[in-house]
């Protein structure tokens, strides 16, 4: 009996131990999961203010997800994220740093275009909006953000939809109920591009279930429709007198039948930069100011690829006065090419159940010049708040940069 307590003891002890180490490394905080579907084994994790490469599979990748609340089903909500703002003091009692808006400095005929990445209504995400609201989505501080620019734009990782089948031998697959475009909408989002790996997941029926579910809604899409004409077509907003053109393309599909022809739905895709580059000549007359937003390079990648540089200038060459990138599910850096601006991966938005840092990119312009400011942001099991610690964010994107300077403002020169 003396035995069995003893070896029973030991046990809890070397539990105790080993949950401790977990715990003080750091492993128990990773950035970027993807709501229990993760399309590589790899992926960069935030650990003091850096991007760090880390390795998972088996049974620990099944130990991070359940401890992040990635890939929670039904009822398992995970624990809630708590809402904290600009301004007060954050769970280590130090006070949090202010984002403050530059609003005040603006002319009144200065527009502004928001920016931001991949957008996912988790299934979590889903049952806290149902609770709470659009709040369990953005504290009030970043809703106000998002709600103050002229307009807003995202990449829609993600069908609405209610009908169709998963793509057989495709890993991961998303969804959403089209009655949660409701949640897109309160965020302040004007204009999504469809342009995108997820978008026909569930086949083709779900994507005309977006365009009408959007088109209801009164949310602008670009890239992808019912045919190559309608997935290429520009979209455009007119604010403050000025008319801002937006085109989308992905170079990241699964397969070449889900590309848009000339009597088939799909997407607009830019692996030969061909007809994208036309579009973005015959758009450049219609309007002052041109986007250009594109899916592309390698999940998990901090760098963007030779080609995402080349076809970046070459949009540019074309008259695009702004290359908005997404896929990489994290950040990768800024470049000025010609005067324009490239922000070549803005990594995820709102899009997993854990615990990763982000940011959003705000445009503004007036005539010729674009300023770019970085929003160092947190998402918290779900909902995005301001990141505190903004000076070493700064540090780093800027080392991930081209050619550029980051103030303790996130102004963006070169």
């Amino acid at each position: 009996m003396r035995g069995f307590v003893k070896g029973l003891l030991g046990c809890l002890a070397v539990g105790v131990l080993g949950l401790g180490v977990c715990y003080f490394s750091g492993m128990l905080r990773f950035a970027g999961g993807r709501d229990g579907q993760q399309e590589r084994s790899e992926e960069l994790a935030v650990v003091s203010g850096g991007w760090e490469r880390v390795q998972k599979s088996g049974e620990a990748q099944a130990f991070l997800e359940k401890e992040n609340g990635i890939g929670a089903g039904p009822g398992e909500t995970g624990p809630e994220a708590g809402k904290t703002g600009l301004e007060g003091e954050s769970e280590t009692g130090e006070t949090e740093a202010c984002v403050p808006g530059l609003e005040e400095e603006r002319d009144a005929d200065t527009v502004s275009l928001l920016f931001a990445g991949d957008l996912l209504l988790t299934e979590t995400l889903q049952q806290k909006y149902n609770r709470t609201g659009v709040l369990s989505a953005a504290t009030e501080n970043v809703l106000s953000q998002l709600l103050a620019a002229d307009i807003f734009m995202v990449n829609q990782e993600f069908p609405f939809g209610v009908t169709g089948e998963p793509m057989e031998d495709k890993q991961y697959t998303f969804r959403v109920p089209p009655n949660y475009v409701s949640l897109v909408k309160e965020l302040g989002i004007d204009v999504v591009t469809l342009a995108n790996n997820h978008m026909l997941d569930f086949g083709r029926s779900p994507l005309t279930e977006t365009l009408e579910t959007l088109d209801q809604a009164g949310i602008l899409w670009v890239g992808a429709g019912q045919n190559l004409e309608e997935a290429s077509a520009l979209k455009t907003i007119s604010v403050k007198g000025k008319t801002v053109g937006f085109l989308g393309a992905s170079r990241v599909i699964p397969v070449g039948s889900w590309n848009a022809g000339a009597s088939q739905s799909g997407l607009f895709t830019t692996y030969d930069p061909t007809l994208l580059v036309q579009k973005i000549q015959e758009s450049r007359e219609s309007c002052d100011f041109l986007v250009v937003y594109v899916h592309w390079g390698v999940e998990y990648e901090p760098l963007p690829e030779e080609y995402q540089r080349e076809l970046a200038r070459a949009y540019i060459d074309a008259g695009a006065d702004a290359v908005i990138g997404s896929h990489p599910h994290v950040l990768q850096g800024v470049e000025y090419y010609q005067g324009k601006p490239v922000l070549y991966s803005l990594g995820n938005f709102i899009f997993s159940n854990g615990n990763y840092e982000t940011m959003l990119a705000e445009l503004t312009f007036q005539g010729e010049d674009c300023q770019v400011r970085l929003i160092p942001c947190v998402s918290r099991q779900n909902q995005m708040d301001f990141l505190e610690n903004t000076a070493e964010f700064y540090r780093q994107i800027e080392g991930i940069s081209f050619g550029v300077t980051i103030d303790g403002q996130g102004l963006v020169t070169w």
